[in-house]
């Protein structure tokens, strides 16, 4: 009589399980790189920024 298979044995599971792991630790900190818009909109910020800089510095002199 056979006995029915209870799925992967323990070092198997065991070996997935610290994989695992593993990839939570590396993959922690991890970001997606910023988009093509979201670059633009970070350059036409800080355009808009120094522009108010150099303004604010001739209103002031």
């Amino acid at each position: 009589m056979r006995v029915p298979s209870i799925g992967e044995p323990l070092d198997e599971r065991r070996i997935v399980r610290e994989a695992y792991r593993l990839a939570e630790h590396m993959m922690r900190d991890y970001r997606d790189p910023p988009t093509l818009v979201a670059r633009l909109a970070a350059g036409v910020a800080n355009g808009r920024q120094m522009l108010l800089n150099v303004y604010r510095g001739m209103v002031r002199n």
